[in-house]
């Protein structure tokens, strides 16, 4: 079990671990000769099998970046605090970061008992108990100690040893990563980098990324809790001995990571707004950011309104100056620039970039349900606020693709590629189309049909061609030529359009009818009201529009595929092949052909063509 210290300066942090471990955390020489943790610092007590690790941090509010870097969420916590002082302003402060940090179990060493008499002793621990009230320290033992008592420090040390009896190693299926705290050279081995495990397991041999050098490395051996080991697992103080990395390069603050990142500037989170903060946050406050062993500067955006107050929880957003290797569910301690004091704190949502407006209510909600505790709540949150895209959801996850077919069933949903869209959403908006190609022909009977494009029902654009298929497929709806129709709908032409057929039926019943053009002039009609006439027979298949100035009787098309299959028997043929097998002009045996091409009958290759399509596609569909 990982102990991290926390409590004011000068409260007896440092002295406590010597008691307990005989070994002493301050290692640099400034800190021996102040007498003051500056840096982390780092000892392990051995107990009948059982692994102790302490890891002593800085008291002093001016070092609190490096307080920040040795905690972890999977860590115990010993809140130290002196008989003689009591709590003090980084007592508070120390406790809010453990608290922010998600840090969930630890104890009280109430220390330098010897100084002070009884009635302080119960004074303090009434002041206590009103500090802890509300925090994940509420309710856990207090434990008097003394220096000069090592009956005291072997309760301390009891009690230690209970806590992590009890204590079950976290299991993590999420990739490894590790935060760095140290990086140093052994003589024969190399480099070692030492951190907390924060997610995922790491073995010997395995290859990890070095972030943010974009580094390869390979782990050549382990080491947890100061042993040798095969394995790093979450929670686990561990220091990998590593191959492939720029030795003089690596500091605290780097992680080795399961998997290649670049970082990410931009990320989401719920934010918790300490309840002494002494005034209220406002958007795009400039602030401090910690996350592990790593620090940026940044802004921060508020999502549902222009301030916070104190105590409150928001949806806000981070831009950073420098990248952080944030993913959703890790947590970061934020502090306010100006005050030079913790602001709050919280857990990441989502570390894309929005795909919207900042404040769009859609995106809010899908935050809001990625604050979920496990993916099943979550995927049932984003589906509940539309459709959700399987791959971005994995990541976020760190779902494989069996795990995220796991959730699925339970989540009654409709698969489109890679589009996850709730059953009873995907049946509304099925219903919907249906609904509206109905009535629409049934209040206009001389309608065509409706292409994907002229629905107006709400039906999101990227699903209409799926669904419309889908009732295609079974016959809830048919399908002429792109367009959509009730099953049993039978287009009526109007008047004027039986008319016009009247007169172009006799001028088009040949084999090489006369140009649109031409047609316009024989009858004595104007171009361009001519042309809109034909468009509206041929959208009703009455007519083959084979090019933009020629067009056919449907039955004087047939001919043209006959002599087309017989030439392909033999071998592609050409265009003069063509023209001479059908007896019509070179620039109209082009156009026939080009239409044969864009309906898919014929494939071209160079100058030639073969027939690779079954010839109903050249044809309009009978009516009924």
């Amino acid at each position: 079990m990982i102990i991290s210290l926390a409590g004011h300066v000068d409260h007896g942090k440092t002295t406590l671990v010597r008691l307990l471990t005989g070994q002493n955390t301050d290692r640099l020489a400034e800190e021996q000769r102040r007498g003051l943790t500056i840096d982390l610092g780092f000892a392990y007590l051995e107990n009948d099998g059982t692994t102790l690790g302490f890891v002593d941090v800085p008291g002093h509010h001016r070092f609190i970046h490096n307080m920040v870097a040795g905690v972890a969420a999977h860590q115990f916590a010993l809140l130290v605090i002196a008989a003689d002082d009591g709590p003090m302003p980084q007592t508070r402060e120390h406790l809010q970061i453990l608290q922010l940090t998600g840090v969930q179990h630890g104890l009280v060493a109430l220390t330098k008992c010897d100084r002070v008499d009884a009635q302080r002793i119960a004074e303090v621990r009434g002041e206590i108990a009103r500090l802890l009230r509300g925090t994940f320290l509420e309710g856990a033992p207090i434990v008097e100690t003394s220096a000069e008592d090592p009956a005291s420090i072997t309760r301390l040390k009891t009690e230690l040893l209970a806590a992590a009896s009890r204590s079950t190693a976290p299991i993590s299926e999420r990739p490894f990563r590790l935060p760095v705290d140290r990086a140093f050279t052994v003589k024969g081995a190399g480099l070692v980098v030492t951190g907390t495990v924060h997610c995922g397991q790491a073995r010997v041999d395995d290859e990890l990324w070095l972030f943010p050098h974009d580094v390869k490395v390979r782990v050549r051996d382990i080491r947890v809790q100061n042993r040798s080991a095969d394995l790093a697992r979450p929670g686990d103080r561990a220091a990998l001995n590593v191959t492939g990395a720029p030795t003089e390069a690596i500091r605290r603050g780097d992680w080795l990571s399961r998997t290649p990142s670049a970082g990410f500037r931009q990320v989401a989170l719920a934010l918790d707004v300490l309840p002494d903060f002494p005034r209220p946050v406002r958007h795009w406050t400039p602030v401090h950011v910690y996350h592990a062993t790593r620090h940026s500067t940044a802004r921060l955006a508020l999502l549902e309104g222009s301030r916070a107050e104190p105590g409150s929880r928001t949806l806000a957003e981070l831009v950073l100056d420098e990248p952080l290797l944030l993913r959703h569910g890790d947590r970061v301690v934020v502090r306010d620039q100006s005050l030079d004091r913790t602001l709050g704190g919280g857990e990441i949502l989502d570390n894309r970039p929005p795909a919207r407006r900042r404040r769009d209510p859609r995106r809010l909600r899908e935050l809001a349900a990625l604050a979920a505790a496990d993916p099943a709540a979550a995927l049932a949150g984003l589906l509940a606020a539309g459709p959700v895209y399987a791959t971005e959801f994995q990541a976020i996850w760190d779902l494989d693709a069996d795990g995220l077919a796991a959730l699925e069933p339970a989540q009654a949903v409709v698969r489109d590629g890679d589009t996850l869209v709730a059953a009873e959403l995907w049946r509304a908006w099925r219903e919907a189309l249906l609904n509206e190609c109905i009535a629409q022909h049934g209040s206009d009977p001389t309608l065509q049909g409706l292409q994907e494009n002229e629905f107006a029902a709400a039906v999101p654009s990227a699903y209409r061609a799926t669904l419309l298929d889908a009732l295609a497929t079974e016959g809830a709806l048919q399908r002429r030529s792109g367009r959509y129709l009730p099953p049993r709908h039978t287009v009526v032409l109007s008047s004027a359009e039986q008319q016009l057929m009247q007169r172009l039926e006799p001028l088009l019943d040949q084999a090489q009818p006369p140009s649109i053009g031409d047609i316009g002039k024989t009858l004595r009609i104007p171009l361009i009201q001519l042309q809109r006439g034909i468009k509206g027979l041929a959208g009703k298949r009455v007519l083959v529009l084979v090019s933009d100035n020629r067009v056919y009787l449907p039955h004087r098309v047939l001919p043209f595929a006959d002599a087309a299959e017989a030439l392909s028997a033999r071998g592609p043929f050409s265009a003069r092949e063509f023209r001479d097998a059908t007896d019509v002009g070179r620039n109209v045996a082009i156009q026939i052909l080009e239409y044969f091409d864009a309906r898919g009958y014929t494939r071209r290759s160079g100058d030639t063509r073969v027939v690779v399509g079954d010839r109903d596609r050249l044809l309009p569909p009978q009516q009924g």
